[in-house]
């Protein structure tokens, strides 16, 4: 309220500046300037204080810097785990083709300090199949590697 306060103030200091200026010019030749300039003073007056209000709001709700590391932390999880699922589908219908149907299948990824997404390996588990065919066929359409174990 205390800002509120000083910028009604200053809004009636100007515009009594601003009057007692304008009897003094109702004679002079650039009268018209005068008012243009003295028009603007008032505009700033009444302008200029809304900007540090609305730089405090902007303050009181964030900003992006708070969240610098928070953001693109959780992004890079969220890209990682839609990857994975992906992935997974991917060799599951890769396999099903052969009429392989495995277990289970879990990738492991990891990000990279260039936030680059590194795959590392497929790990697969069988019923009992042969698992040269499986791991052949992984490693030479997808160019995963992969771990195959086999469920009794």
């Amino acid at each position: 309220m205390d800002e509120f306060a000083k910028w009604a103030a200053g809004i009636c200091i100007s515009s009594a500046v601003v009057c007692i200026v304008e009897m003094f010019i109702s004679d002079m030749a650039l009268e018209k300037t005068v008012r243009y300039v003295l028009g603007g003073i008032m505009l700033c007056t009444v302008i200029l204080p809304l900007g540090s209000v609305i730089g405090g709001f902007r303050a009181d709700i964030g900003s992006a810097e708070e969240f610098s590391g928070e953001i693109p932390d959780k992004i890079a999880e969220q890209r990682v785990e839609y990857l994975e699922s992906e992935i997974k589908e991917l060799v599951k219908r890769s396999l099903g083709e052969e009429n392989i149907f495995p277990l289970a299948v879990e990738i492991s990824m990891d990000i990279d300090e260039d936030n680059c997404i590194n795959m590392i390996k497929a790990d697969v588990v069988l019923e009992s199949r042969d698992k040269v065919t499986v791991t052949k066929k992984i490693i030479s359409e997808l160019g995963i590697e992969c771990n195959i174990s086999v469920s009794g």
